[in-house]
């Protein structure tokens, strides 16, 4: 044996010491059952710091078998095991009554429909102005017939009165005229390396790319085909919940590696304005910030974090929320008068376009009230945002503005959590990108990048230093393997890992490879199965295509989940930073993956098959098989009438002989 294969024994065996020593930590940690109160911060960063180096060393595995490191499953929009638990949902619907009072950017104004319908109104506007990220206080009240102009607070609570008695309420939400704002930003302040676009950021609440496709179709469809969004396939959460997903994005770091922040911590903990976010930068670089969620009592840094001591962007929608909660119970369900609450935060973002149309502008949005408690309530949106899309673009908003639509994570539901399939889609949460055309055209090598990247394993950390570079290009070229983040305006490398990037197994959805023995019986039924669906598509065409038999089956390989990804059961400890790992999770589909040649003709091809465990079934997709020979003239009798069956056609007849002069 060579001195190198006894250094690599050694090696493995200190790795394979290290992940014993990790298990025996976790074991340790989840003995007391239920959560564990606390963990130390310190010594759970060099646990995971360990994890992830011990795993590190299997890249090698992994590329051996050919292709990208990490291969993410392909997962069904409409497979049973998750439709079973989908139900498609109406528009919400707020009444026939419509409002009062509208909003229009910075003026809160009564209707001519409602004047007409009850003559005279005189209406009270109060400016609502925030105490802290729990409470508010009521500002000056201004008594108009016509209207009000928003220059104290973004948010008013409205009172009106009819000269017959009737009464009409609500809290109303557009954008203030703030001179200050005005004055400060512009795209004469932009750095020299800017890139010129603002940054619109809409989010959901645990929704991933296949729940998105099933209860938002009409929105999708306009957001692909229309609009050309790029969608992210191998985008892999990082951590548990909505706050170890959106603190990567907007500080690049993780909640163990910043300043103390949690509540119970008392005065050992700092006010999240601690945190480097990312808006930060655009604001001190010319930009007009704003920063919304809907779910007060649940807030990303505000139900286990401190949350802000003073407002963290120009434009801060929490105080329209704590104010209007309390009112919820006098409207219809999911309602604020006549408007959806969902439409209110796709109408403040339009407000906020529309108020600052020429300045430069970033807005992070982030919708949580209809898809946090469920999966299937967020099928209401649907109409609206494809209008609201639809009138952003039409307006002109879109055409310098880089739009990112994309959620924390996918549902986290007991029933789909607990199948394979839900398990993933966990992982793999939506995020889109949507550039202008000009931009398309203007920077082709990012758009180039962007695409093969839709591919690749990408993660939180890597939407940091792509919002940065929109403020300093650092132009395309390729990423380092060895960096956590990587800009997506690079080229993140192909044989990037799990460990690479960060990610703790139980969170990668990345499948393992295990190679199998080729005698074995799926292994030889796989190979028949995917001849036959060769010798289907041919069929039509057999009085010219021959007939293909198995030659040889030349390697297999069996993709399945990871063992963390499947004993996952929950978080361990109140702040997700320790995993409860004593799940069983069924396996019920695993991806075989096969090099088989056939004959005549010597045909060597490449298939990734589905296999469903309990049926016992494969199923091919012609997207998922590659002829990696050249088929060169045996396929001359199909190369100009049916062209798409030249790798699997062996033509009967031989070539004609080339006519000599």
């Amino acid at each position: 044996m060579t001195f190198a294969f006894h250094i690599r024994r050694l090696v493995y065996g200190f790795l394979l010491l290290g992940c014993l020593y990790i298990m025996f930590q976790i074991v340790r940690l989840q003995r007391g059952g239920g959560y564990i109160d606390d963990v130390d911060r310190t010594s759970r960063l060099k646990q995971i710091n360990m994890m992830l180096h011990s795993s590190s060393e299997e890249t090698w595995k992994k590329l051996s078998a050919g292709g990208q490191a990490c291969r993410h499953p392909h997962l069904e929009v409409h497979n049973p095991e998750i439709m079973k638990f989908i139900k498609a949902v109406p528009p919400v619907y707020c009444g026939d009554n419509t409002d009062w009072v509208k909003v229009n950017g910075s003026t809160v104004f009564i209707t001519d429909e409602a004047r007409a319908r009850h003559g005279n109104i005189q209406c009270a506007f109060t400016d609502i102005l925030r105490v802290n990220d729990h409470s508010t206080h009521d500002g000056v009240t201004t008594q108009t017939h016509t209207e009000y102009n928003l220059e104290e607070s973004d948010f008013v609570r409205v009172l009106c009165k009819t000269s017959k008695g009737e009464i009409w309420g609500n809290i109303m939400a557009g954008i203030r005229h703030d001179q200050d704002v005005l004055d400060r930003t512009g795209f004469d302040k932009l750095p020299y390396d800017a890139l010129r676009l603002n940054v619109l950021i809409f989010g959901f609440d645990s929704l991933s790319r296949n729940m998105f496709k099933r209860h938002l179709p009409r929105t999708y469809h306009y957001l692909r085909e229309t609009l050309q969004m790029i969608v992210l396939r191998g985008y892999n959460i990082v951590g548990d919940g909505t706050p170890q997903a959106l603190i990567p994005i907007l500080t690049g770091k993780t909640e163990l590696e910043l300043p103390e922040t949690r509540k119970r911590m008392g005065d050992k903990a700092s006010f999240v304005n601690v945190y480097p976010f990312v808006w930060k930068e655009f604001q001190e670089n010319g930009y007009v910030t704003g920063y919304l969620e809907d779910c007060p009592h649940i807030g990303t840094f505000t139900y286990r974090l401190k949350g802000f001591d003073s407002s963290p962007t120009d434009h801060y929608a929490r105080p329209y929320y704590i104010a209007s909660t309390q009112e919820y119970s006098h409207h219809k369900k999911y309602c604020m008068g006549s408007i959806p609450r969902h439409k209110v935060v796709m109408n403040y973002v339009h407000d906020f376009f529309k108020v600052y149309h020429e300045k430069p502008k970033f807005m992070f949005s982030f919708h949580t009230e209809l898809s946090h408690d469920s999966h299937n309530l967020v099928g209401a949106v649907d109409v609206d945002m494809l209008e609201w899309l639809q009138t952003l673009n039409e307006e002109a908003h879109l055409n310098n503005t880089l739009l990112i639509i994309m959620s924390d994570h996918g549902p986290r539901f007991a029933d789909i959590r607990n199948t394979q399939q839900g398990k993933q889609e966990e992982r793999l949460p939506m995020f889109g990108f949507v550039f202008p055309s000009w931009f398309q055209r203007t920077y082709p090598d990012i758009i180039v990048n962007m695409r093969r990247n839709s591919q690749r394993l990408t993660t939180p950390f890597d939407i940091n230093p792509t919002l940065k570079n929109v403020l300093h290009y650092q132009g395309s070229g390729k990423g380092n393997v060895k960096d956590r983040a990587i800009s997506l305006f690079k080229q993140v490398p192909v044989e990037r890992t799990c460990a690479d990037a960060y990610i703790e197994p139980h969170w990668c959805a990345c499948l393992d490879w295990q190679e199998i023995n080729l005698r074995d019986r799926l292994v030889a039924r796989a190979a028949d199965t995917f001849v036959g669906f060769i010798n289907k598509l041919t069929e039509p065409y057999r009085n010219t295509c021959a007939e293909l038999q198995l030659e040889r089956i030349q390697w297999a390989a069996k993709l399945v989940p990871n063992e963390g990804l499947l004993r996952f059961q929950k978080n361990a400890d109140i702040d997700g930073f320790v995993a409860d790992l004593s799940a069983h999770t069924v396996v019920t589909q695993e991806v075989y993956q096969l090099k088989v040649s056939t004959r005549p003709g010597g045909g060597l091809f490449e298939v990734s098959m589905k296999y469903d465990v309990t049926d016992g079934s494969f199923t091919v997709r012609i997207s998922d098989v590659s002829r990696i020979n050249r088929y060169g003239s045996a396929a001359h009798c199909v190369e100009h009438t049916q062209h798409h069956l030249r790798p699997y056609c062996f033509c009967k007849a031989p070539p004609p002989e080339p006519i000599k002069e």
